[in-house]
């Protein structure tokens, strides 16, 4: 990685990725169904061409410096991942909010090691709490300069609560925000993220 721009200096650029979209099944993978499993892969798939995507678009390796997070709410929000953690810590002694910024961390930090491979000065973290407030806060903070946020793909019920994160994010982060929608990218846009 080239540091040769110390970090005061460089463009600070926030990536927001969806926890939903990171976070392992509840279930081991032994117990995992295929569809889960495919479900999973495409989620990850998701998220790394969200990363992909900004690096071939906004990225400049040399003068930028990546904040790549996530946001885990540790209130129980009424998602999918949540009721699939809950579910199993009910059967289990697992603590479903331990394992999701477990199961968080891990992606996160995969997908920093990638741009890393890339020449990208990065950094990552898993926040705790809403979104809609855990973003905007960490970018006012961070004094990021360009705030991409991923764009759930979800049911038109759960669109409606998780476009609502998105949209409080472009009102209220006090630099520009883009929101990246993974599902209308090309697949090909991955290859972005191979190492140079």
């Amino acid at each position: 990685m080239s540091s040769h721009v110390p970090l005061s200096l460089r463009r600070k650029i926030v990536v927001a990725l969806d926890a939903e979209y990171l976070q392992a099944s509840a279930r081991g993978v032994s117990d995992r169904t295929a569809d889960e499993t495919i479900q999973l892969t495409a989620n990850r798939f998701a998220s790394f061409k969200t990363l992909a995507w900004v690096k071939a678009n906004i990225i400049w390796p040399l003068d930028d410096h990546v904040f790549l997070v996530s946001c885990v709410d540790p209130t129980g929000a009424w998602d999918a991942g949540a009721i699939s953690a809950m579910w199993a810590s009910m059967q289990g002694t697992r603590d479903p909010h331990t394992d999701n910024v477990q199961s968080v961390e891990s992606e996160l930090s995969r997908l920093a090691a990638q741009l890393a491979r890339c020449n990208v000065s990065v950094s990552h973290e898993v926040l705790r709490g809403a979104p809609s407030v855990c973003v905007p806060e960490y970018v006012h903070a961070h004094h990021g300069e360009l705030a991409v946020v991923q764009s759930p793909t979800r049911s038109a019920v759960a669109d409606m609560m998780a476009y609502a994160w998105t949209d409080v994010c472009v009102r209220t982060t006090k630099c520009p925000v883009l929101v990246v929608r993974p599902h209308e990218l090309s697949d090909t846009v991955a290859q972005a993220l191979d190492s140079e």
